[in-house]
């Protein structure tokens, strides 16, 4: 199978790409996705156009959030091209929620100034949604679901395609493409406690690395601190940060208010600093939202207010246990402003590249960060996309299934126990051996589904063991516990 410009990834990164590029060419675009990873649960994103800020003030906090451990022309680029959202979103019949004529900006973890931006509370949904039902219209788009990309294919240096998987019919084949967009996502599912879907894994990595392409800062991994351990039917959903400006504070189970105890702001401080002392005071903690305004309730806060009385618990009333949990990668594919990643061929834009936030996310600029560089790598993958001669096979091999369940446990405690919110040295150092045995064990894995993810995703915690090792000291997300 061929196509002009084949996109991996079913997020919002993805999807944005795909219509910049029906935007600015008439090349063929191919689309594989098995899921919509994180975007779904994008509430809202940076836009910097409130009374006070701008660009280079959204420059400075990210900068400042990231412990000056970003890339400064990744981040310039974001800022910039933030103000060309709202036209944008014009384009496709969405515009963000307003009050009083003027869009209604949150406060989010890290900020100087109220800016995020959002579509009642559920933008990632609404874009996509628009986004799909234009691409759909277009005669030279093609969506595969169902499918996942399990490697890139490599001739003379240069990416010329993917190795592919239909989930339905369990069989391997090949697509062909001029240029190549990676849009996987983060790999956060590798530890079995994260607010990241089921579908999502450690493959965009993997295939990166071994397709030839730099990794960075694989260590910084962000946990939201308060994503909910019980009731057990929404466990691992997070709870939205921004409502610590709004009345809601934590508590120890002695109903002590302990974040004053590290910081005067309370819980109004970076989301690494919360996790880490969330992490410290107990196994969970309780989220008191009674303070908020009934207001907001019924506006802004509504789908979390919705999501626990489902369960029979009323965030008004009722505070609820929570606990970190990884949640965003910060680290991944180098790239460049145009979205390019130094080999032939190769494209990366979304949660899979790494330089632009640094040590730690500054909370916003996930949601913007699909947008901006997704946009990006749509038109660069059409200025870029050539006529360069491509195999042609419609050759499928099939599954040989595999029962990976015993071994993915172990790995994915290992990753928990050594990748936490706290590390220590020691412990990384075991969790690398037994990350290089378990690799062993697995054995011959080309053929099978199950051990081929399962291969990509200890041959990502070996890289971040690797990268955090290289890291003897506490930077942002990466938290070290010095051995005494």
């Amino acid at each position: 199978m061929k196509t002009d410009i084949l996109i991996l990834g079913g997020g919002l990164s993805a999807l944005t790409a795909a219509y910049e590029i029906t935007q600015a060419s008439g090349h063929q675009v191919t689309l594989l996705q098995c899921g919509s990873g994180a975007s779904p649960f994008i509430h809202g994103f940076c836009l910097p156009i409130g009374s006070g800020d701008s660009p280079q003030l959204l420059f400075q906090d990210t900068v400042v959030s990231g412990c000056g451990q970003c890339d400064n022309a990744l981040v310039q680029t974001l800022c910039r091209e933030s103000l060309s959202l709202p036209q944008w979103f014009r384009q496709l019949g969405l515009s963000v929620d307003e009050e009083d004529g003027r869009p209604r900006l949150l406060k989010s973890l890290g900020s100087s100034v109220p800016r995020i931006a959002g579509i009642h509370n559920a933008t990632g949904p609404a874009v996509m949604a628009s986004l799909r039902s234009r691409l759909a219209q277009c005669e030279q788009y093609t969506e595969y679901h169902n499918h996942r990309s399990v490697g890139l294919i490599r001739e003379n240096g240069r990416v010329i395609g993917a190795r592919c998987f239909d989930l339905s019919e369990r069989t391997f084949f090949n697509i062909y493409a001029q240029v190549v967009i990676l849009a996987t996502g983060g790999f956060g599912r590798i530890f079995p406690q994260s607010t990241n879907t089921p579908e999502m894994g450690a493959d965009g990595i993997a295939m990166a690395w071994e397709a030839g392409a730099q990794l960075r800062d694989l260590e910084f991994i962000q946990f939201e601190p308060c994503v909910a351990t019980a009731p057990q039917q929404i466990a691992g959903k997070g709870i939205i940060t921004t409502m610590f400006y709004d009345g809601a504070v934590l508590r120890n189970r002695a109903g002590e208010r302990f974040m004053l105890r590290y910081s005067p702001k309370g819980e109004q401080v970076p989301k690494d600093t919360l996790s880490k002392c969330i992490a410290r005071e107990d196994e969970y903690v309780l989220f008191d939202a009674t303070a908020v305004p009934e207001g907001l309730w019924q506006t802004v806060y509504q789908p979390y207010l919705q999501r626990y009385l489902s369960c029979g618990i009323d965030l008004r009333t009722t505070p609820v246990p929570v606990a970190p949990a990884a949640h965003t990668t910060c680290g991944g594919v180098v790239i460049d402003t145009a979205c390019q990643t130094g080999v032939a061929g190769l494209l990366a834009c979304g949660e899979v590249t790494g330089g632009l936030h640094g040590a730690n996310r500054l909370g916003g600029n996930a949601g913007l960060e699909t947008m901006v560089f997704g946009r990006i790598a749509g038109r660069t993958a059409a200025q870029a996309a050539a006529s360069l001669p491509l195999p042609d096979d419609d050759v499928r091999s099939a599954d040989i299934p595999s029962d990976t369940t015993v071994l993915r446990g172990e790995f994915q405690a290992m990753v928990q126990n050594s990748l936490g919110v706290i590390r220590k040295e020691e412990t990384m150092q075991q969790a690398l051996l037994a990350a290089e045995d378990m690799l062993r064990q697995l054995g011959p894995w080309e053929h099978s589904f199950q051990k081929l993810r399962l291969h990509h995703d200890l041959l990502t915690a070996k890289l971040v063991l690797s990268s955090a090792l290289q890291r003897k000291s506490s930077l942002g997300c990466h938290e070290v516990e010095m051995e005494v």
